[in-house]
């Protein structure tokens, strides 16, 4: 139905949240997950940066290789592809992705890393409008005291 399932991810608690719920999605359908870190290559991402676009694009696949490796890790036993790939801002380089792929589902966190503290993060919001690909937006923990008057006595 839904195979393969990609996620998108940034190093963000959304994004390992994103990644368990395609996890638990994946057992339930036979689905390999692929797990994506997209580096940015847009100017305005280079522009505040000190090191060499060489040695900033080597030092961040690096982490993100490390994070990508750590999530596949907690997939028990599902097939898991990781790749680190380069795009020309990072919701291009997951809609360019998935449809390079054929997936079936982009698993993403509604707010990132870098995302403001609204709703929905401007990059889940890009990818939702910019691809065919149904796209499941997974929401971040509700705070315990939210102190909207929920709270039982």
């Amino acid at each position: 139905m839904y195979d393969p399932i990609l996620v998108p991810v940034d190093g963000s608690e959304a994004a390992e949240r994103a990644a368990a719920e395609a996890f638990m999605l994946a057992r339930e359908t036979d689905a390999t997950v692929h797990l994506i870190y997209v580096l940015d290559e847009s100017a305005s991402t280079l522009l505040f940066s000190s090191e060499s676009m060489a040695t900033r694009f080597d030092r961040l696949r690096e982490e993100a290789g490390g994070f990508l490796d750590d999530l596949a890790a907690n997939a028990g036993g599902l097939p898991v592809e990781t790749a680190v790939v380069r795009g020309m801002g990072v919701y291009r380089g997951i809609v360019n992705y998935a449809e390079d792929q054929g997936v079936g589902l982009v698993v993403m966190g509604t707010r990132g890393r870098h995302g403001p503290a609204g709703i929905l993060g401007n990059t889940s919001e890009r990818v939702a409008s910019h691809t065919d690909v149904p796209v499941l937006l997974v929401s971040p923990p509700e705070e315990d005291d939210r102190g909207d008057g929920d709270e039982e006595s």
